[in-house]
């Protein structure tokens, strides 16, 4: 097998291959330094990621309080009615904005059928909603 068949099975753990998958992988990353390389990589990253599962780590001393007064700040800054009016308005522009540019999307990539009826396309829709 060649390094295009076998670089699927190299980021594999050896208990998640089948013993011919594991078996084929170890005969080919003996003969190939590209593979073997690849698939020493990944062992680094294995054993790094578990040395990192063991680590436990502190805030530093006054992160939550910190990070609590900053909400406070900014909920008092909400009870002010008119940033709230400037908070909504902006939100709703922003809506409205996406909502549109989604139209104008879905309309350019819906192509237009041609219509069953010769000539029917060239009746304004209008028109045809009139008749209806």
């Amino acid at each position: 097998m060649g390094c295009h068949d076998v670089r699927p099975m190299l980021a594999a753990r050896v208990e998640e291959l089948s013993p011919l998958e594991a078996r084929i992988r170890a005969e080919h990353v003996s003969s190939c330094a590209r593979c073997a390389a690849e698939a020493a990589a990944y062992g680094r990253v294995v054993q790094a990621l578990a040395a990192m599962a063991a680590l436990e780590a502190e805030p530093i001393a006054g992160t939550l309080e910190r990070a609590l007064s900053v909400i406070d700040r900014r909920r008092a800054l909400m009870t002010d009615p008119r940033l709230a009016m400037v908070a909504a308005g902006s939100a709703g522009a922003l809506v409205a904005t996406v909502v549109v540019a989604r139209a104008l999307r879905q309309r350019r990539r819906v192509p237009r059928r041609p219509s069953p009826i010769p000539g029917l396309a060239a009746i304004p829709a209008s028109a045809l909603a009139r008749v209806k």
